[in-house]
């Protein structure tokens, strides 16, 4: 049978890793949080800095590319400039053919934990009716 102190010593390391493990995901699910409030404003709607936000899709001009890719490079902009605990790697949009008002994104980044980069994959999905952006 081991001593008392011994099983202190033993289960230091468990206990840190599982605070670390919780920390992360705590920062991730605040991370994610945070990007479903930036991706559900709306561009203008904000006197103190009229850039946040994602633009109307009304106004994206159709003529001047994909919407895929315009919301993209929305989505990118206003992470970039108002998201800093993640840097993006890749932004790639996903057509859904059985659902063609909803735009699907799959976001690639790196969040820095405990100063070490933790791969980060994020799904966005946004209802075209009532243009709400769910984060998973």
């Amino acid at each position: 049978m081991s001593s008392f102190f011994d099983r202190l010593t033993t289960q230091v390391p468990w206990s840190r890793q599982q605070c670390r493990h919780k920390a992360a995901s705590q920062k991730f699910e605040a991370i994610k949080r945070h990007l479903e409030t930036l991706l559900n404003t709306r561009q203008g709607c904000s006197l103190s800095s009229p850039h946040l936000g994602l633009r109307d899709f009304n106004g994206h001009d159709l003529n001047n590319g994909n919407l895929l890719e315009q919301v993209s490079a929305d989505i990118r902009r206003t992470i970039d400039r108002y998201e800093p605990r993640i840097k993006v790697h890749g932004l790639r949009g996903v057509p859904d053919t059985y659902a063609p008002l909803e735009l699907h994104f799959y976001l690639d980044c790196q969040v820095q934990i405990d100063n070490r980069a933790q791969q980060l994959q994020i799904e966005l999905l946004i209802n075209g009716p009532n243009r709400f952006t769910r984060v998973r």
